[in-house]
């Protein structure tokens, strides 16, 4: 009975004294907490500097490959605590709580890729179930006096695969999320089967000796397959969308979303549909119904959305017998003329707004849009428009003096209204940082044509190539 009350007693010691079991994955902080440091180890310590939030975080890297560490530093603001045998307010927990989407691995003729059910494959571990546990890499660190915590996570190839992963860090009730994208083409042929161990950095095929030395394909990266039915549509017509999530197996959410942009003064509403797809190479699919008449008229832009890539597709809708009767529209406007400008390519355009005639009579500016397209894929950060009228008004642009600066989609609204030159505007724009950056200028009075009639457009770059596109459209007021 001694014995046993002498080893309760001991546990018990160890456990207020915050001792755990040992875990693959472990952290220190660089200090830790005692009765006389309850002083110093609040948000009210002038020795201390705190973030805006409770808890954040960062990684030493985006990309790993296996056998790297990925390094984890971040801070809390840290909550005081009476009961010192109380340990939640002096640990952050770092978890792994899923991966978003894990590459499919081609396997060679010495490594059949057959799914598993256990937590890994030994004769395949590149062909891991997607049901493998990743609690074995949750980990509890101590946060020092002013909430600085340190740790890391160890890239095993016996955990993780090929793929993008959610890294977690809790404190309290507040969490913050990360994702870390793992990945190693020497890994992808299933190498680890095939030569029977792993070098010391954790690699296969890392070894010396010519004879030895095997040179192993890439796997395909992911990719989003969009695709419609037809070529061409009329208003009316029934879109018929499907897609595809290639080389992955995936588990987040990916968005389709459909936007008009019309010719016509009608808006047809932006639809958004959301999907949750799990599985290998999951599929989605989705039927648009173009609206009839002339609000039907015009170009659609269809994206695919996911944390792997944006894919976009461009729809026409277009039907000479519907373009050349207006005056069916259901607007005040009888006539209208669109004159358009394309393929600019220069960094500096001045736009004038004149009188248009058609059969002797004089239609005025109505709406003013335009499209800067970057051509290079990663360069729509410093690539980037700006619009501002002839009295030096910026309207829209990333200076702090420029009206609009982001997008202006809104829930329930898609326009900002501006004052420019003392009247008031509607302004629409994409916002920066998109590979099509896209604007609208048309006034709020339904029956106004645009007072400014001079416009300056600077196109923000360095040496990209970049393709600017305006129109203007004059309608006959009544």
């Amino acid at each position: 009975m001694y014995v046993k009350i002498s080893i309760i007693s001991l546990f018990a010691i160890l456990l207020i004294a915050g001792a755990s079991t040992p875990s693959m994955v472990s952290g220190e902080g660089s200090g830790s907490l005692s009765p006389d440091l309850a002083d110093k180890y609040s948000p009210e310590s002038a020795s201390c500097s705190f973030p805006d939030e409770t808890i954040t975080f960062s990684v030493d890297n985006n990309t790993y490959q296996f056998g790297d560490e990925i390094k984890i530093s971040g801070q809390v603001i840290p909550k005081q605590s009476t009961n010192f045998a109380d340990q939640s307010k002096s640990l952050v927990y770092v978890t792994v709580p899923k991966f978003k989407s894990t590459f499919i691995t081609p396997s060679d003729s010495s490594t059949p890729n057959v799914e598993s059910t256990s937590t890994y494959d030994e004769d395949n571990p590149s062909s891991m179930a997607a049901t493998t546990d990743l609690s074995i890499l949750d980990s509890s660190i101590r946060i020092d006096e002013c909430g600085n915590f340190e740790t890391s996570i160890k890239v095993l190839p016996l955990i993780f695969k090929n793929g993008i992963y959610v890294i977690n860090a809790k404190y309290l009730d507040s969490e913050s999320q990360i994702d870390i994208t793992v990945i190693d083409e020497e890994f992808q042929r299933g190498c680890f089967a095939a030569q029977s161990f792993l070098s010391e950095s954790g690699r296969c095929g890392d070894f010396k000796g010519e004879s030895s030395d095997v040179a192993y394909e890439s796997a395909p990266m992911p990719e989003i397959i969009l695709t419609v039915d037809k070529e061409k549509y009329l208003p009316g017509d029934t879109v018929k969308i499907s897609g595809q999530i290639m080389n992955v197996v995936y588990d987040d959410t990916l968005e389709l979303t459909i936007v008009s942009e019309n010719t016509t003064q009608e808006t047809v509403e932006p639809i958004t549909k959301l999907f949750t797809l799990r599985g290998e190479e999951p599929t989605f699919s989705l039927k648009y119904n173009i609206p009839n008449g002339t609000a039907g008229i015009g170009t659609y832009l269809i994206s695919a959305i996911s944390h792997l890539d944006t894919i976009t597709k461009t729809l026409i809708v277009d039907d000479e017998s519907i373009v050349t009767d207006f005056a069916a529209e259901k607007t005040t406007h009888k006539k209208k003329i669109i004159s358009k400008h394309n393929r600019i390519t220069v960094s500096e355009i001045q736009i004038s707004l004149g009188e248009e005639t058609s059969e002797d009579k004089i239609l005025l500016p109505r709406v003013l849009q335009g499209s800067l397209f970057t051509a290079a894929r990663g360069d729509e950060p410093s690539v980037n428009i700006q619009i501002s009228t002839s009295s030096g008004q910026c309207v829209i642009g990333q200076d702090s003096i420029c009206a609009v600066n982001d997008s202006t989609r809104k829930s329930g609204s898609i326009y900002e209204l501006v004052q420019i030159d003392g009247e008031n505007y509607n302004v629409r724009y994409t916002g920066p940082d998109v590979r099509l950056e896209k604007f609208t200028i048309i006034p709020e009075s339904s029956n106004t044509e645009i007072d400014t009639k001079n416009w300056n457009v600077s196109i923000l770059k360095d040496e990209q190539p970049t393709k600017f596109y305006y129109k203007v459209s004059h309608v006959l007021f009544e």
